[in-house]
């Protein structure tokens, strides 16, 4: 096979490959604000970057804040509605959990060892897995968070339920 020929199959299939991939990235919900949401960010950025965040009406704020910094024009009416948006499809959404008790325990372990350094807004971007936030939290404990091990299964259980995938 010449090296021409070569060339064109391997960009062949990188073609196919991005096309695939377009194929199946998610759309954004269609709801109230979806239509500015396409007009301003997905001109700059594909939805499957918006959809995979969780963050409060605070994050997402910031994040339009942030955005707008960078270039992003907004009017006075758009930028309520956007955040507006945001907020309601892809805001923090806590998941249950059916170990009651542990919840509690762990919300004041989190009070006490966590927002020590960290702020809830941190935590509420991270929307990990039960076995996320166990490496999580066993990451803060080498780096000096006072968390026992006894402690660590209450905490988890707490954050799953918060901000749990």
């Amino acid at each position: 096979m010449t090296a021409r020929r070569l060339v064109v199959a391997a960009a062949s299939l990188v073609l196919a490959g991005a096309a695939a991939l377009h194929a199946q990235a998610p759309a954004l919900p269609a709801s109230p604000g979806v239509e500015v949401a396409t007009a301003k960010c997905i001109g700059c950025h594909e939805a499957d970057l918006i959809v995979s965040q969780r963050l409060s009406p605070t994050g997402w704020d910031r994040e339009v804040a942030k955005m707008e910094r960078w270039g992003a024009k907004l009017s006075a009416e758009e930028r309520p509605v956007l955040v507006g948006y945001l907020t309601r499809e892809f805001g923090v959404r806590p998941t249950a959990s059916h170990d009651r008790a542990a919840v509690a325990a762990g919300e004041a372990i989190f009070k006490e060892a966590c927002r020590m350094c960290h702020e809830d807004d941190l935590s509420e971007q991270q929307r990990l897995s039960a076995a996320g936030w166990g490496r999580e939290v066993d990451k803060m404990v080498r780096w000096g968070a006072k968390v026992s091990a006894d402690e660590k299964p209450a905490l988890v259980a707490y954050l799953t339920s918060r901000w749990g995938t």
